[in-house]
């Protein structure tokens, strides 16, 4: 009896991911290409599927059923984008039932950082673990619950969560908001604030123009003792330490898993403060019991979560 093979799609507003793997979740092929927020959707779609396309021809596989991680938020009952901040021309975007159509075979669509944490929690930091929260710091800010072993949803958009009263402006409308502060994007705009108010840095001597310092940028000049990326990167901290100690208090997570670009590149430099500010401001539950972790699958927490979603949307089609 041939085998069953799956497929997941990671649309992120940096990256699209695709992989191909097996029920158990074993990838036997992938690939990626940036994301392209000004693009329109049904190009951005029509690109993804031309990948997936080639790599099951390449492959000689047969795919039985589709997960899909993209950016929120989303109408998980119709299978549609709505409004998400970083990619602002998907706007009611039918996602699923596009890929359904163009593909004839099961579709899950959910949150990319549900993915993320659905992946974790199966294959990555949270093995073992019954309720943890992950966060992806990258482009924005999202994040994901699982509740006894169990992926909970009906929550609202994690990075979103004031940190700072009366901040930046945010995407969604809002000011001061995790992601508005705290995100990739946010970090590397901080610090170009800084370069353009004519302080002296080494960010200079890294990038040819301020607009091509990145959070990458921010976080090596740091290391190196820099003080402008340094009082950049602490007051990241502290924000991040605000947002995320609010989580914590409310969901009283055994972990607290970071992911996305910007905690897979920096690692103990952005944990051990983390952990240090959470230690000074939490103290409705003891530090002790709850784990700050770097997500174990690095960036791609959500692809294995789409390839979990792939392996249900599979085993509901067969239960049918």
């Amino acid at each position: 009896m041939p085998q069953d093979f799956i497929a997941a799609i990671d649309i992120g507003g940096t990256k699209t991911a695709v992989a191909i793997a097996s029920t158990g979740g074993r990838i036997i092929a992938r690939d990626a290409f940036p994301t392209n927020p000004a693009r329109h959707p049904d190009d951005a779609l029509s690109e993804t599927l031309d990948v997936l396309g080639n790599l099951t021809d390449k492959e000689q596989v047969r795919l039985k059923a589709v997960g899909i991680g993209c950016a929120g938020p989303l109408d998980l009952e119709r299978g549609v984008v709505e409004t998400p901040p970083n990619l602002p021309l998907w706007r009611s975007f039918p996602l699923r039932s596009l890929v359904e159509s163009k593909l004839g075979i099961p579709v899950t669509l959910d949150n990319d950082a549900n993915a993320a944490a659905l992946g974790e929690h199966l294959y990555g930091a949270g093995r073992g673990l019954s309720d943890l929260v992950y966060l992806t710091i990258s482009t924005g800010i999202g994040g994901g619950i699982i509740a006894d072993h169990k992926l909970v949803h009906r929550w609202g958009e994690a990075g979103h969560v004031t940190v700072q009263p009366n901040g930046a402006p945010c995407r969604c409308g809002a000011r001061g908001c995790m992601e508005a502060l705290c995100s990739g994007t946010a970090i590397a705009r901080r610090a170009q604030e800084q370069l353009s108010a004519g302080r002296p840095s080494m960010l200079n001597e890294l990038v040819l123009d301020a607009r091509q310092v990145t959070a990458r940028t921010v976080e090596v000049a740091a290391q190196a003792g820099d003080q402008v990326a340094a009082e950049v990167w602490q007051d990241t901290v502290r924000l991040l330490a605000i947002g995320i100690g609010s989580i914590m208090a409310l969901l009283c997570p055994q972990a607290v898993i970071l992911g996305g670009g910007v905690a897979a590149g920096a690692g103990e430099f952005l944990l051990q403060p983390l952990r240090e500010e959470l230690a000074a401001r939490v103290h409705i539950l003891s530090m002790k019991r709850v784990q700050i972790l770097k997500a174990g699958l690095g960036a791609d927490s959500s692809l294995y979560g789409a390839l979990a979603l792939a392996a249900r949307a599979l085993q509901s089609n067969d239960h049918k």
